[in-house]
């Protein structure tokens, strides 16, 4: 019944729209980006106390920013490669290339108290982020 109010009025879903798809990951992982850049703020400016407390405060919120961007992330690459498109999308690969390995960065970084790796991971989603930005339709 909720899936309904996703309908268009020509019968089609919300979620079949690419650009609808395209505009819902781009929103995630913005949220994801504040969210993860106040988070690694408080980690690299050594205010422990703080860290946690943000860090326990949005986990819940974090992860389902995190999962959105990356859900509606991989819906809109297979939807490109279903379609053709993706061949003549160079840089779509150091994109996803570069989230993807910034994942797991951030988690070692965060559990062995790594600075230079948080940083790196940060870094890394912030350029995955231009790179996306800059090929925005």
């Amino acid at each position: 019944m909720l899936l309904s109010f996703f309908q268009t009025e020509e019968g089609v879903s919300f979620f079949s729209n690419l650009l609808n798809l395209v505009h819902l990951h781009l929103l995630f992982a913005v949220l994801f980006l504040i969210s993860y850049t106040v988070k690694c703020i408080l980690f690299l400016s050594g205010k422990q106390e703080d860290f946690l407390n943000y860090k326990k405060k949005t986990l819940l919120v974090e992860t389902l920013f995190s999962v959105g961007f990356l859900v509606f992330g991989f819906w809109v690459f297979i939807f490109h490669i279903k379609y053709g498109a993706y061949a003549s999308m160079h840089w779509l690969d150091p994109k996803i290339t570069l989230a993807i390995i910034g994942i797991p960065l951030g988690i070692v970084g965060f559990k062995k108290e790594n600075k230079k790796l948080v940083a790196l991971s940060l870094a890394f989603f912030f350029v995955a982020l231009i790179i996306g930005l800059m090929h925005y339709r």
